[in-house]
């Protein structure tokens, strides 16, 4: 039966049946870079050498683009963003960074909001930042779930990198949605430094 099994699981890889959770894309030019795609487990690992790479000259600027994944990468990249020195950005008009993009976006020395005073505030836009309380997916039943473990990490890390006011934003989500501020509440909850292109 194991037999059988495996011939199934490799026929089924074999016609693209089973395919690799796709992980962050990176990029860069000049001094600035990209990272787009959902973040993974070993993604934290990849981001360091990636910022490990010899270049003439040194990034400044992470520009984002994600729907967000995994809560631990997605910290170890936002605190590889703040020893770096680096400036995060996310274009409103045209990218969403949203669930745990907003922990990467919270590690930049500075944080743009491009565009974020045309967010419409709530949970119907689709791009901007989106904040939502730490989820997961039980075992036995596959049900989406809040975590409170994970919310509590969360709530810590924005203290840590001096954001604290992102909770409310959190709070405000309903389940299974997006909290996206405009502009102006990005600003006085000290989310952004900035609207303009850094």
């Amino acid at each position: 039966m194991r037999r059988l099994a495996y011939w199934f699981l490799l026929a089924l890889a074999l016609c693209g049946g089973a395919q690799p959770a796709r992980a962050i894309w990176l990029s860069e030019s000049g001094d600035v870079a990209w990272l787009t795609g959902s973040i993974e487990v070993g993604d934290g690992e990849r981001f360091k050498a990636f910022l490990e790479r010899p270049r003439a000259k040194p990034l400044r600027v992470l520009y984002l683009s994600s729907s967000g994944g995994y809560i631990l990468p997605a910290f170890a990249i936002g605190r590889l963003v703040r020893q770096a020195g680096l400036v995060t950005a996310v274009d409103a008009g045209s990218a969403a960074c949203s669930s745990a993009c907003t922990f990467i976006f919270a590690g930049g020395v500075r944080r743009h909001y491009v565009g974020g005073e045309g967010v419409f505030e709530g949970s119907t836009a689709l791009s901007g930042l989106g904040f939502h309380p730490a989820r997961r997916t039980e075992k036995q039943t596959g049900q989406t779930i809040l975590s409170e473990s994970g919310t509590t990490r969360v709530r810590a890390f924005y203290a840590e990198m001096g954001m604290p006011r992102a909770v409310e934003l959190m709070d405000k989500a309903a389940f299974n949605s997006m909290y996206r501020p405009n502009g102006a509440t990005a600003l006085a909850l000290k989310i952004a430094t900035s609207l303009s292109p850094p």
